[in-house]
């Protein structure tokens, strides 16, 4: 089924909707993870090491520990450098681009599964303007999110175009070429094979499904790849939470999504969520009553049609509720669901003349698009808007007092790590942070309590005991700064700055022979201390 190939005005209208409400956020910057994923990254800058993507999921970030197997994604990002080095414009211009090309094929294939344009149109613009849709646009690293989404719902749509073409193998080649794609982007494309199931029990449950079996022999390949390039990743997942409180956890976030799809005016980066011990607990069996009456509602109508759409919900969404994640609830994760609310939002239009309304729904949708650009405008604008939606999530304070204290406004920075340390105190990069925006301003007392604290909770902090030597220092305590030093050297070295903090307290105490071999090798480290000190 679908539209016919001269039909491109809805195509273009689309399109032009797209850009126009979400056009805004090509003058946005970068974002949270994209510091180590992209900005710090030296993988990315250079194609040379494209070949690397595929085998080393260490590539997709510069710090070890948050090695993910998404070869396609860092080599988008190469891509990207290539071209415009680290300028944001053309990073968010590709992840616009993305998102545009998803809602294309959202159109298409709402088309393929009955829908009359006007209702397909509909759905098309939901799923595309939805606010929750604007992380994909805004935020750099959730490119991953949206590229594994266009290639679910283009290997979706070519495995239905197999079931009427006359040469069913190339659809079918394409289908499986687009799964291959989304899987080398997130892992999360391993949905594909279970809405084919699902689709095929709903609407072709007589038919065989023996066109099923290179998904799942393709899936089954990956995971034993993911396995032994990111092994790590699942073992820490692991120790996140037991089975008990990941099952109540995600259940209480299946209403939290449900809610953000049809009420989407609470978004925020970091939502204010917490984690539930039981299944027992009142929000957990909420969330779970809410999702099994809607399905039953749709089972007892006999709608195949609902019952498809809460299905492709609710699978698009089983990754992070079956997989321990640390972060709890994040609205990008609703992205490829939302074909889900199209499709009942497209069925919905399709059997009512009243369009109005809807037509109006989707205007302050594109408001609430625009709206949420200019929140991700920069660091402070996005830590603002999420520390005061979350007031009790530290991590928002402390994101937002990093956010400052890179800008060098201290004072803000200072109040908001002392926000984030008074809700989490054991939080040591908090810690940190703060007894660094004391020292900067003056308060050694109050700066050595600080890392003496961190110090406490993790006694190996390279960052605490470097800062700490730093105080020290200025006090003229020269043996401790010595000694604190070394200790940070012993877990990191490889740190240049540690190596010159080290050089400059040997000087000031009086060993010039010393003093001199770590300088020394503070410069081999870092070539540019030395233009630092030039005369």
């Amino acid at each position: 089924m679908g539209f016919p190939r001269r039909e491109l005005v809805p195509y273009l209208l689309l399109l032009l909707a797209l850009l126009a409400f979400h056009g805004r956020s090509l003058g946005n910057g970068f974002h949270y993870d994209d510091g180590h994923s992209l900005l710090r990254n030296p993988h990315v800058r250079s194609l040379r090491e494209l070949p690397s993507f595929f085998t080393d999921a260490h590539t997709f970030s510069a710090d070890p520990g948050y090695a993910m197997y998404r070869p396609l994604v860092v080599a988008s990002h190469a891509l990207n450098y290539a071209l415009g080095g680290y300028g944001a414009r053309g990073y968010l211009a590709l992840n616009l681009a993305v998102h545009c090309l998803a809602s294309l094929v959202a159109f298409h294939l709402l088309g393929q599964l009955g829908l009359a344009w006007v209702p397909a149109l509909v759905g098309a613009l939901l799923f595309g303007l939805h606010p929750a849709q604007t992380e994909v646009v805004n935020y750099v690293s959730a490119r991953s999110e949206s590229l594994a989404g266009l290639f679910v719902l283009g290997g979706f749509s070519a495995f239905l175009h197999s079931l009427t073409a006359a040469v069913r193998w190339r659809w079918l080649a394409l289908s499986l070429l687009a799964f291959t794609l989304g899987l080398l982007c997130k892992s999360t494309t391993l949905v594909l094979p279970l809405l084919l199931l699902l689709h095929h029990l709903l609407f072709r449950p007589s038919r065989p499904w023996r066109d099923h079996l290179p998904y799942w022999a393709l899936a089954a390949l990956y995971v034993l790849l993911y396995v032994a390039l990111s092994g790590q990743g699942l073992e820490r997942a692991s120790q996140v939470r037991d089975f008990a409180a990941q099952f109540a956890t995600q259940a209480k976030a299946l209403g939290h999504y449900l809610l953000l799809t049809v009420v989407p005016v609470h978004l925020n980066i970091q939502q204010q969520f917490f984690v539930s011990a039981s299944p027992l607990e009142l929000v957990p069996v909420l969330g779970a009553l809410l999702f099994t009456t809607l399905a039953l509602v749709a089972w007892r109508g006999a709608n195949r049609q609902l019952l498809f759409a809460l299905g492709w919900f609710l699978l698009c969404l089983l990754p992070t509720l079956v997989v321990p994640l640390n972060i709890l609830v994040n609205d990008h994760r609703l992205y490829l669901s939302l074909f889900g609310l199209a499709l009942m939002a497209a069925g919905w239009v399709d059997g009512t003349s009243r369009r109005w309304p809807v037509w109006a729904g989707l205007a302050l949708f594109g408001v609430l698009c625009c709206q949420r650009a200019g929140v991700w405008r920069d660091e402070i604008s996005l830590w603002s808007a999420a520390a005061r939606q979350a007031p009790r999530m530290a991590e928002a304070q402390y994101n937002l007092g990093y956010a400052f204290h890179q800008a060098g406004d201290l004072e803000h920075a200072r109040q908001a790590y002392e926000r984030a340390v008074a809700l989490s105190p054991a939080y040591v990069r908090a810690q940190v942070n703060l007894g660094a925006v004391y020292r900067q301003q003056g308060e050694l007392p109050k700066a050595e309590a600080a890392f003496r604290r961190a110090l406490a909770v993790e006694p190996g902090q390279v960052e605490a005991l470097n800062n700490l030597g730093l105080v020290y220092a200025g006090g003229g305590q020269y043996t401790a700064a010595i000694g604190l030093y070394q200790q940070a050297l012993e877990r990191a070295p490889d740190q240049a700055d540690i190596w010159l903090n080290l050089g400059l307290a040997l000087r000031d105490s009086g060993q010039p022979q010393p003093a001199a071999e770590a300088l020394s090798r503070a410069i081999q480290l870092d070539p540019s201390i030395r233009q630092r000190f030039a005369p």
